[in-house]
């Protein structure tokens, strides 16, 4: 099984797509499952997997890294540690990106922040790029928004853009291209990683109008810069994680695999599970005033 929480959206694809070319390249070719479990912006599929999934193997988390934004930020729900994980590697880095109502007149990132009246954005909670980027824009580089929080995953997110109950929506870019390329909503500002398409837009630490809200959006970053990273649970042993490895970065490198990602428009590149490891280790290893200044702005919620 691979466990993962969201129901749509790149992150959700590209697990699917791992999921088609995994059996192969493990001994008797199982057969690859995904598990969807949406709540409370991937922590709870992340808790799930943590404690609850016997550390044998078979069951893979496909993880949402700013998950670890979440264990920074002390958010109550947060029951793992992203250390101690079995990181097996990526599928490669994903950038973040805001978007609004593709109907709002609103053609650049200028003209939207001298908008006349507060936009409202959709998000899904705390630690998700739907939350924390618009919440680190509108606090560092004058968006007019008010964040309406509690939506279960990105795809109820972009069902209320549709239905024109919220007017923003921030996400994987990649994700967001999906929406846009079908006319759904208008992408207007990028986080340091650009996807495909998206190399053009403002990146947000450009925007920011404080040192603080510049280092906190670059915290924001490395997530982006894990990508599609994919874990066993803690104390799986040590022969199962290494074919686990093996079969994942085949895979991932597998013709077949990067034929079925370009058909899904999704970028795909092998990022190591030391790699992984390292991004993680820097995110969490913040100063206490980092963690402090941080804390004012990336809320906990219970």
């Amino acid at each position: 099984n691979i466990v993962i929480g969201a129901k749509s959206g790149s992150l959700a694809i590209a697990a699917q797509i791992v999921a088609h070319h995994l059996g192969k390249h493990l001994p008797g070719n199982p057969a690859v499952i995904v598990q969807q479990m949406p709540g409370a912006a991937h922590l709870l599929a992340t808790n799930s997997v943590f404690n609850s999934a016997k550390p044998d193997g078979l069951t893979i988390l496909a993880a949402n890294p700013n998950v670890a934004i979440a264990q920074l930020s002390k958010v109550e729900q947060v029951r793992f540690d992203v250390r101690k994980f079995q990181w097996l590697g990526s599928s490669g880095a994903d950038g973040v990106a805001l978007s609004i109502r593709s109907d709002l007149p609103y053609k650049t990132f200028d003209e939207l922040k001298k908008a006349d009246r507060e936009l409202v954005a959709g998000t899904t909670g705390p630690g998700s790029n739907a939350h924390d980027f618009p919440l680190l824009l509108k606090e560092f580089a004058g968006l007019k928004l008010k964040l309406v929080s509690g939506y279960p995953a990105n795809s109820d997110v972009l069902l209320a853009i549709e239905r024109k109950e919220v007017d923003s929506w921030s996400a994987l870019a990649t994700t967001i291209k999906l929406a846009a390329d079908r006319g759904a909503v208008r992408p207007l500002v990028r986080g340091r990683v650009a996807v495909k398409g998206f190399e053009n837009l403002p990146v947000d630490e450009d925007l920011a109008t404080s040192p603080l809200g510049k280092s906190l959006m670059a915290i924001k970053s490395i997530p982006q810069s894990i990508g599609r990273a994919f874990a066993a649970a803690p104390g799986t042993p040590a022969d199962r994680v290494a074919m686990l490895r093996s079969a994942l970065e085949k895979a991932i490198k597998d013709p077949e695999l990067i034929a079925e990602a370009q058909k899904a428009k999704i970028d795909v590149n092998f990022i190591s599970h030391e790699q992984v490891m390292k991004d993680f280790t820097a995110l969490l290893n913040q100063t206490p005033e980092t963690l402090k200044e941080m804390g004012k702005y990336i809320k906990a919620e219970s």
